[in-house]
Formats: structure tokens, sequence, C-alpha cells
């Protein structure tokens, strides 16, 4: 029986996230979604980028922050997951300025919170803990009403 719903944008399908999901007994939805990756109620979203995807906005000067904080005119309490590897190993070549500016956009600006996963697994566990953690202290908004 499934417990939990959550609405997954139709790029997301293929992503790993949906079928580790799936199998934590959770109702997925596809849907073209505008702002979000993920809904889990009309209070909560997520938006799920690696270190790569970042990197590659920043050089080719894509608005992904603008997006992102796009999701706050929608969801009380939008999240970001960058997923990957440590965006601050001493390894990487890129100057990690680039990425702490960035983190630091999302967070002042636009007040949406960062939260770090090492892989898929991790992503759908933190996702689905948040949905299970939001349907039993607030079941009454748990219900998705809107899909943005």
């Amino acid at each position: 029986m499934k417990y939990y719903k959550i609405v997954v944008d139709s790029k997301e399908k293929e992503s790993g996230v949906v079928k580790a999901l799936e199998n934590q007994d959770i109702e997925i939805e596809i849907a073209t979604l505008k702002v979000a990756d993920y809904i889990v109620n009309h209070r909560i979203a997520f938006k799920r980028l690696t270190i790569d995807d970042i990197l590659k906005s920043i050089f080719k000067d894509e608005k992904i922050s603008g997006r992102i904080g796009g999701m706050t005119n929608v969801y009380e309490r939008p999240l970001l997951i960058i997923e990957g590897e440590d965006p601050f190993f001493p390894g990487r070549t890129v100057n990690l300025s680039f990425i702490q500016s960035f983190l630091k956009t999302i967070a002042v600006s636009f007040g949406v919170s960062t939260l770090f996963t090492l892989n898929v697994e991790q992503t759908a566990e933190v996702i689905s803990s948040i949905a299970r953690a939001e349907h039993l202290n607030k079941p009454d908004t748990c219900r998705i009403q809107e899909i943005q």
C-alpha cells in the first residue's frame, strides 16, 4: 500500500530517484512541472541539481538561481538538493568561490535551504523522509492541491 504521493517532473523520470522512491512505497505521479522537480505537497517542493549542473549554469550564464528562486513564489518551503560528490573537496579544479557564491545567493536572496546527498538513493531518502514527516505533522496539508 502506498502511503504518500510525490509529484515528479517528467524530466526526472529516468534519474533513478523515481525508482528509489517507488521502492519506499511512495506513489509517484509524473507531470510537467514549471519550477520544481519533486512536489511533496502545496508547501514543500524540491529542485534537484548535481554539482556539474551548477557549474554548467555558472559558465554558460544560465539563470538557474532564478529558476530556483521561482519556487519561492509557489511553495512555502522550497528546498534545493545538490546530489553528488562533495563540491568543496580540495582536488576540484573549479574555484570554490563560484559554488559558494551560488549557494549564498540561493540562501540569502531566495531563502531556499540546500541539502547535499551523495547519490540517487540518498536523494530519494531525503525526499521521502520529509514527505513522511510532513504527513505525520501536518496531515491536513499533506495533500497536493495543485500541480505547479
